[in-house]
């Protein structure tokens, strides 16, 4: 039995944490927008995936204009190619990063984070460059078969494919990546997605009534850790599992930091890890602070409710209000993942496997604590800091008119239980894609509703469920684990992240999760959707099927 299948952590078995000293703080203006999107190289680094002398050196990468992570407007046709070239990510030598690369107002992007409103019908092109096939999944958009972008239909290498689709979603922070059989773990570690933000009245209202602009007080945090060796480069190996990194960037930015106004900041987090589950936390000198979480996957909340922590998984979007303004100019702020417990029990039977940290050096294990980026207030006088604070407008009771979940006492109920054989083969219920292939293991009608009541094996691990397609609320958790036991803020055991829209939901070890499904769409004959797990090596391994909706 080897390591691309079972894995067992050693007791004893810790990666070694550099303590993060505390070091003076040299305060410096964020740079312009135009600026941030080429920042000079970080201070020399003491090795992959240890921190630099003095960590958190170097500015966040902010939209803007042009390089990785241009903001880029879908009011036109965009023409994009697969493709990899060198970027000067970390210092010294530049990394090979695989990338969706265009041209946009007389400028070069890659990785653009795209913007759109809920109406739009928005064009893009698609040119594989690569050497292999790849694809464009818009990830949580309520679309048809042949525009999801998944691997039932890849875009061979120096092939192209067309998408067009209208905008059927709410507003949210969705978004894109590559989405080909068996590779996505390779394509996604080396770099290819993006983020889509999507507008509407209802988020535009609120944004006016809160006054935090965009790009200023208001800002995409895409986290995702990758497997950096000792030249810079982005490694993979295919096979292995739980794909976890050394280095831990956020907005293509090593070691980050903002400066920012001691006021209200509406900060939207997506986790683009391969496999690393996050406990998201602001902490400022080991102190715990409060958080608003009014928004999740599929958009804002019905409601702010404050929180300490959250568990964001990958594939996960959550939106945040944080406000810096109670704190001393100087102060700074760590966004850090808390130490939780894993729960990766799934060879609890099985004989020892190698080292699971083998392929992985330097990287700290699933759960161990984890520091993200830092934030750091700016001094300000008694009147600037006035000025900011009162350029915040009060937060409403009521964010949006999201109903509640729907009653689905009279819902026809799906069984789909995850889990592991004694091989090592993932499974949704008795379906693995390497053993049914293409073809839909269900079917429903296109109008009908369903609740797809999901159990985990105790033997398993944490398991994020995407479903392709569709949009979904979580309706009950029941015999959960007691960090998500410890969060419910319903009869039902539901969490204030379950209460939105969702296109992902973790689903704990012993867990039964159910979620409520409305089939109704536009569109007609068989359309194929993907159901599986976004831990992308499970995924790889098969842990994923399709299903077909059909009149």
């Amino acid at each position: 039995m080897t390591d691309t299948t079972r894995r067992r952590l050693f007791v004893g078995l810790a990666a070694t944490a550099a303590a993060l000293a505390a070091t003076p703080w040299l305060f410096q203006r964020r740079r312009q927008h135009d600026h941030a999107m080429n920042p000079a190289a970080p201070e020399r680094s003491a090795g992959p995936g240890l921190p630099n002398a003095q960590p958190f050196q170097t500015p966040l990468r902010l939209p803007g204009r042009e390089g990785l992570f241009a903001e880029v407007a879908l009011s036109a046709p965009l023409a994009l190619s697969a493709r990899a070239a060198s970027f000067p990510i970390f210092a010294g030598k530049p990394t090979d990063v695989w990338h969706y690369a265009g041209h946009a107002n007389g400028h070069a992007v890659a990785n653009p984070l795209l913007r759109a409103s809920a109406g739009d019908t928005v064009e893009v092109a698609l040119s594989n460059r690569l050497a292999e096939a790849t694809t464009i999944h818009w990830h949580g958009l309520s679309i048809d078969e042949a525009n999801d972008g998944s691997g039932l239909h890849p875009v061979a290498a120096g092939g192209s494919a067309r998408y067009r689709y209208r905008i059927d979603n709410r507003a949210g922070l969705y978004w894109y990546h590559a989405h080909p059989h068996e590779r996505t773990g390779l394509q996604l570690q080396r770099g290819l997605a993006g983020l889509l933000r999507i507008e509407d009245p209802e988020e535009r209202a609120l944004g006016e009534r809160l006054g935090l602009r965009w790009g200023e007080r208001d800002l995409p945090l895409f986290i995702a850790d990758k497997q950096v060796d000792a030249d810079n480069g982005i490694v993979y190996r295919i096979g292995a599992d739980d794909w976890i990194g050394n280095r831990v960037l956020v907005n293509w930015t090593p070691e980050p930091f903002l400066e920012v106004l001691p006021a209200l900041y509406r900060l939207r987090l997506v986790n683009g890890c391969n496999a690393r589950m996050l406990r998201i936390a602001f902490e400022h000198e080991g102190r715990t602070l409060p958080f608003k979480l009014i928004g999740t996957d599929g958009g804002l909340l019905a409601q702010a409710w404050t929180m300490d922590d959250v568990f964001l998984a990958p594939a996960q979007r959550i939106d945040v209000l944080f406000d810096f303004g109670a704190l001393p100019a100087a102060a700074r702020v760590l966004l850090r993942s808390q130490e939780y417990v894993a729960m990766e029990n799934e060879d609890e039977s099985g004989a020892f496997a190698p080292d699971p940290m083998a392929d992985h050096p330097g990287a700290a294990p699933m759960g161990e604590a984890l520091d993200l980026m830092q934030f750091c207030v700016a001094a300000c006088s008694d009147s600037e800091r006035r000025r900011a604070q009162a350029g915040s407008g009060v937060l409403p009771a009521v964010l949006s008119a999201l109903p509640p979940p729907p009653d689905t006492t009279a819902w026809p109920v799906r069984p789909l239980r995850l889990r592991m054989d004694q091989e090592g083969t993932w499974f949704i219920n008795d379906w693995n894609y390497h053993q049914v292939g293409h073809a839909p293991v269900f079917s429903v009608k296109r109008g009908s509703r369903e609740v797809w009541e999901i159990r985990n094996n105790m033997t398993s691990m944490p398991h994020p469920i995407h479903v392709h397609g569709f949009q979904f609320r979580v309706v009950s958790r029941s015999i959960s684990p007691p960090d998500v036991r410890s969060r419910k803020v319903t009869p039902q055991g539901l969490g204030p992240q379950d209460l939105g829209l969702n296109d992902t939901v973790v689903v704990w070890p012993g867990e039964i999760v159910r979620i409520a499904i409305d089939f109704s769409q536009p569109y007609r004959g068989t359309q194929r959707y993907m159901l599986h797990c976004h831990n992308l090596e499970h995924e790889d391994m098969g842990m994923m099927v399709s299903f077909a909706v059909e009149d």
